[in-house]
This record gives C-alpha cells, sequence and structure tokens, in this order.
C-alpha cells in the first residue's frame, strides 16, 4: 500500500513505525484559576508547517478519525532541514534561559510499579500506545522523578542538555557535539541534499506522489484518532464544509470557568461558530495524573485529540493563526472517511491503530487482569473495536476486515455531494506513532486570562518553525 517516495536524490532510507499516546503531566492538587496548570506543552518532532492553501482537514465522525491532507512542493522537501534545524535552535537557545525548565518525562509502563492490581492492568493497557520518540535515542529522557520542582538547578540544566542532544540526533541522525559550532558542518547538514535524505527518512511511509495540483509533487497524510459527541455521529458539527476558524481559535488554552484546567494549555482549533473545536484529550487518569484520548462518543461536541496528536496537528498550521483565517479547509463527514490515500487504484475507509483506554479496570486476580489486558490489546481491539462501536457494527465485516455499504462523498465547489455507495471497501489503519511533547515551565510566570500567552516564552514562542 506504501509508495516510495522517488527524488531526485534517489536514496531512500529504512525506519521504523514507533507509537504514542497516553501522558503523564503535571497539573496542581486544587485546580483553581490561579494555579491550575503547571506546565506548557512544547513539540519536539518532525513534521512541517504549511500554508494554510496547501492543508486540508477530513473529519470522520463515524470512524472517529481526523485526517490531514498536506500538499508538497520541491521547496518543502529542498528547505526541510533548514526548518528542522531552526526548530531545533529555537528550543536550544530558549532553554539556556535559567527560567525555563522542563518537567523530566517518565516511562508510562512503570507508573504501575508498587500500586494495585487494578491500576497495574490499566498501565499495562495504556503502554501499549504510550512511550516518546526521543527514547529511541536516548533512554535518558526518562527520570525517576516527575515535576521539576523537585530537581536542582544542576540536574534541571544536565536535563536540558538531554533533551537538546536527543532531540538533535533524532532529528538529524548525528550527534550535536559533531557538528555545534562548525559552521562548515552546519551548512552539510541543512543543505538541500541532506534535506532530501531527512524528508526520505522521516515522512517518505506518508508521502504519495501525484503531480495532479500545478507546483506540487504530492501530498502527506497524517491521520489522528478522535473523540466526537455523545449523542453520535450525525449530532454536531453538521456534515458540510468548513473553512478552520483559526483567527479566533486559541493557541493554548489553559483554563475554562466550568471546566477548569481540563483543556490542559493545549490548543483550541475552532471548527464552527458553535463553539466546536479540536482540543486536548480531557481525561485524566486521576491516580496517575495522565492525560489519555478516549476515542469514543464521549464529547459534549468537541473532537478531543491525544496531547501529542493535537499539539503536532498545530504544528502542521501556519505559524500565524490569524493570517491564515478562511484558507484551511475541513471537511466533516458523518460516515466513514473514504479515499485512495496512495493512489494504488484501491478506495479505503481510513482507521488509526489507537483504540479504546478505559478510565478504569477492575482486575482483582491474576486471572481477571490477564482477561482484561488481552481484551484491550490493540491486536485485538482492530477487530474489535468496529463490533463494539454502535454506529459501524452493522457495516463491518469481521471476516475480511471491511465495511460494507460505505457512502462516499466527494467535494463539488464548496458543497459535499453523494458520489457513490461502494458495496464493500477494505479498512486501512496507519499506525499511530510514539509522543512529540513535553512539558515545560517558566519561572515567575503565572497564567492569566484564558489563552497562555503570559512570560517571554509562551507555547507561541515555539511555533515559528
Amino acid at each position: 500500500m506504501k509508495q516510495s517516495l522517488i527524488l531526485s536524490l534517489g536514496i531512500f532510507l529504512s525506519f521504523s513505525f514507533i507509537e504514542k499516546g497516553p501522558m503523564p503531566h503535571e497539573r496542581s492538587s486544587t485546580p483553581k484559576q490561579s494555579n491550575a496548570h503547571s506546565g506548557r506543552y512544547l513539540y519536539l518532532g518532525e513534521v512541517p508547517k504549511f500554508k494554510g492553501e496547501e492543508l486540508e482537514i477530513y473529519i470522520s465522525k463515524k470512524g472517529l478519525t481526523t485526517r490531514v491532507k498536506a500538499l508538497v512542493n520541491q521547496e518543502r522537501i529542498d528547505t526541510y532541514a533548514e526548518s528542522l534545524y531552526k526548530r531545533w535552535l529555537t528550543v536550544h537557545n530558549a532553554f539556556k534561559d535559567s527560567k525555563l525548565s522542563y518537567h523530566p518525562l517518565v516511562d508510562v509502563s512503570k507508573l504501575g510499579e508498587g500500586r494495585n492490581s487494578n491500576i497495574q492492568a490499566w498501565v499495562e493497557i495504556a503502554s501499549q500506545y504510550a512511550g516518546h520518540e526521543l527514547a529511541t535515542v536516548s533512554s535518558d529522557i526518562y527520570q525517576n522523578k516527575r515535576n521539576a520542582k523537585n530537581y536542582t538547578p544542576r540536574d534541571k540544566a544536565n536535563y536540558k542538555d538531554t533533551i537538546s542532544t536527543s532531540y538533535f540526533k533524532y532529528l538529524f541522525g548525528v550527534d550535536l557535539q559533531s557538528v555545534y559550532g562548525n559552521q562548515s558542518r552546519i551548512d552539510q547538514l541543512i543543505s538541500v541534499n541532506n534535506s532530501r535524505v531527512l524528508f526520505e527518512k522521516h515522512l517518505s511511509h506518508l508521502f504519495t506522489r501525484d503531480l495532479s495540483t500545478p507546483g506540487y509533487l504530492g501530498y502527506l497524510t497524517f491521520v489522528y484518532p478522535i473523540a466526537a459527541t455523545t449523542k453520535g455521529p450525525n449530532d454536531i458539527p453538521k456534515q458540510g464544509v468548513y473553512d478552520l476558524k483559526t483567527a479566533e481559535s486559541i493557541e493554548a488554552r489553559w483554563w475554562s470557568d466550568r471546566w477548569q484546567d481540563e483543556f490542559a494549555g493545549l490548543p483550541f482549533l475552532l471548527i464552527d461558530w458553535n463553539g466546536v473545536a479540536f482540543h486536548g484529550p480531557i481525561s485524566n487518569q486521576a491516580d496517575l495524573d495522565v492525560w489519555f484520548l478516549r476515542r469514543g462518543y464521549v464529547s459534549h461536541g468537541c473532537h478531543r485529540m491525544d496531547a501529542s496528536d493535537v499539539m503536532e496537528f498545530r504544528t502542521l498550521l501556519p505559524s500565524n493563526l490569524k493570517a491564515a483565517a478562511k484558507k484551511i479547509k475541513v471537511i466533516v463527514l458523518n460516515g466513514e472517511d473514504v479515499t485512495d490515500w496512495d493512489l494504488d487504484g484501491q478506495k479505503e475507509v481510513i482507521d488509526v491503530e489507537y483504540y479504546n483506554v478505559p478510565t478504569s479496570v477492575s482486575a482483582n486476580s491474576s486471572v481477571t487482569r490477564q482477561a482484561i489486558v488481552t481484551k484491550y490489546d490493540k491486536d485485538v481491539q482492530k477487530r474489535t473495536f468496529f463490533n463494539e462501536n454502535q454506529y459501524t457494527r452493522k457495516n463491518y465485516n469481521s471476516f475480511s476486515h471491511s465495511m460494507d455499504k460505505v457512502s462516499e462523498y466527494v467535494l463539488n465547489g464548496s458543497k459535499l455531494q453523494l458520489s457513490t455507495t461502494h458495496a464493500n471497501l477494505p479498512i486501512t489503519s496507519f499506525e499511530y506513532r510514539k509522543t512529540r511533547v513535553i512539558q515545560y515551565v517558566e519561572d515567575g510566570v503565572r497564567l492569566r486570562g484564558y489563552n497562555d500567552s503570559a512570560g517571554s516564552y509562551p507555547p507561541s514562542y515555539f511555533q515559528k518553525h
């Protein structure tokens, strides 16, 4: 199903798919507007930024997915390494400031140690989707103590170096010490040739070559799991074509008079004027303080996303959200998202390999625990998820892992039009990847209002590249 990216350099590098998901976080024990959330979020990943007109967003309320289609031209590829270097350098230079500290990352799989069997079982389930991409470079990113306040100034400085060097090696595949301060080596690192190598390494599995749009070589496809309203796929937002309300969106919504700090300081990206938006996961495993997404019909209308996913989604968007107003098309579907994403001639129903994480489990014996963990095993749920979804079970063909009687809608100008109803379509499930975010805190900064813009280093500061 995957097409290899064919560029003039002609190089293909191997890569491994990775996962992401539930993430420990720091918040106050008594949420109030004066002291609620104690850490902001920073994206440490590899996706490029795009112009608003280069993006299309497809929401499937029945399939509980959001798919982003991002057009790629030669310039985007040839400047890829330079943009990554600028992103890394922005983070690296900012964290030279002693006022900034990271909340150290912890290994989710170890959070159940010494806890009761219920929590141990939940951790085992959640760990399928947890883990951080930087751990593939250095296990030192994981620490035993969570909150920055538990570390000495020297510990904090050492941890900053760990994150900076690990992120650099993840992006570029070389040690920071081998190039830092050597302009000739840096010039080679951000060269056109190396840009093509890095684009192939990080993104080729998501790239489809397509010359049908003048000036573009193809597009990247990103698929994220979401939650939808408790009233089901035919409720808000209504099926149709929207523009992402970027000018009215909130870069880092950390407070709500009704929901307190549950928006967590993550982006709040408005879809329609009824207040429906993409935002963070809301659900929190209270015993462990771990945000996690419940992929199901659990929201009040908005589309919840995993913390890392919504930060990556924001990073794909232009730096200046207000300037992108009315340029980013959002297609909302009550039914499945149907597309031939890799142009192999086969239309498919889009899925992503992140399934149900329960709010809690009751595992009072080893037999019960194993049965519960098996029930929520990712490979098991790949088959059971659609049978347990009341809106897909009627059409799900478990024998062939496909969908029967699938309606396909296409854009006709600014409206959606029913194109055809397919008797049967295969389901393609995109891999789910490791976490790409970390929390940080700026000493002496009190969050005020509802959008986190305080201090010298608000989340928007790191959205330049």
